[in-house]
């Protein structure tokens, strides 16, 4: 594990295997969602900075980061899920990483990212269960609207609420602070 003095807002630690994880895992939201949804982009909007390295090619992401807010609270950018320029054996250490990281009560919260133009995503509808058998509580954030037109943005809206229940819009900034509010107030 590499660690860094805790700097708010920054990354303080990255986690490449299962066995680095610290016995004792401080709470963290775990952002959490297909390759390249744009994990990291959020990450560093809500922490202000651009500490979480992000990319166009998918899969760039390969282990758990984790960052300290401003507020003293612990984020965890894990591997996305799905395509990504990796070996069927190192895309394996992903999941078995994550599972530990949930398994160890490393999240009190999962920001599950989902491109709305794609609802029903068969990696979005696993990662969905998943969460829910692991008993992990999940915000979802809608990210790329700016994609969409309007008339698409209302048919994905109402059929990702149909599919994953209540959504925040992540377009350009747009419900940014309604995440920030309901981050922390399931931190609190």
């Amino acid at each position: 594990m590499l660690k860094k003095e805790p700097t708010r807002g920054g990354l303080i630690a990255a986690v490449h295997r299962p066995q680095d994880l610290p016995e004792r895992l401080r709470p963290a939201v775990a952002f959490v969602g297909r390759s390249n949804v744009g994990k990291s982009s959020l990450l560093n909007r809500l922490l202000g900075t651009r500490a979480a390295r992000s990319s166009k090619t998918p899969g760039k992401t390969r282990g758990i980061y984790f960052y300290e807010t401003n507020e003293g609270h612990q984020f965890a950018d894990l591997p996305g899920t799905g395509f990504a320029r990796a070996s069927r054996e190192e895309r394996g250490g992903w999941a078995e990483l994550g599972q530990r990281f949930f398994c160890d009560g490393g999240a009190v919260l999962a920001v599950h990212l989902i491109d709305p133009r794609v609802p029903d995503s068969p990696i979005d509808l696993e990662t969905r269960d998943g969460l829910s058998d692991l008993g992990v509580p999940r915000l979802v954030v809608a990210t790329k609207w700016d994609r969409l037109s309007a008339a698409q943005r209302a048919v994905a809206r109402r059929q990702l609420a149909a599919i994953h229940g209540e959504i925040i819009s992540a377009k350009t900034g747009e419900g940014i602070e309604t995440l920030r509010r309901e981050i922390r107030r399931r931190l609190i």
